[in-house]
């Protein structure tokens, strides 16, 4: 697996991981082990859509916003093959997967900020993180 041969630190490999494995807790996946009620189970930044994996990274019109600001189109899916959105960015093929999972990172340490802290990002700070 390519994840591992990153030059990340380990908890932003395992992280990579459990994205491609489909191991997150959203909100989405708590209800669905009957841990969360189905009302109190949307995205806690868009407030809109039930919170899966795909709508952290991809669909939340934060996210959204984050892949336009780094210039990345993405695909639907993103969270099993994060190493394919490189191929859209201008950087070298090296650390092309690199980037890619430091801005879902920064993306999840969002969401959880904003979960845990009440603390919102805007798409700009979220890519400040990264950079």
């Amino acid at each position: 697996m390519r994840i591992w041969n990153t030059h990340l630190p380990t908890k932003v490999k395992y992280f990579g991981w459990l994205l491609y494995h489909g191991r997150f807790n959203t909100r989405a996946s708590l209800h669905h082990k009957g841990i969360r009620a189905v009302e109190d189970s949307c995205c806690v930044i868009c407030t809109s859509v039930l919170e899966t994996q795909e709508h952290i990274f991809t669909e939340c019109p934060t996210a959204s916003a984050v892949w336009v600001l780094v210039g990345a189109t993405y695909h639907q899916d993103l969270c099993r093959t994060p190493w394919l959105i490189g191929d859209n960015l201008p950087l070298p093929s090296q650390v092309q997967l690199d980037v890619v999972l430091l801005i879902m990172w920064q993306i999840w340490k969002a969401r959880n900020a904003m979960i845990f802290d009440r603390q919102p990002s805007t798409p700009s700070s979220i890519v400040q993180r990264v950079i």
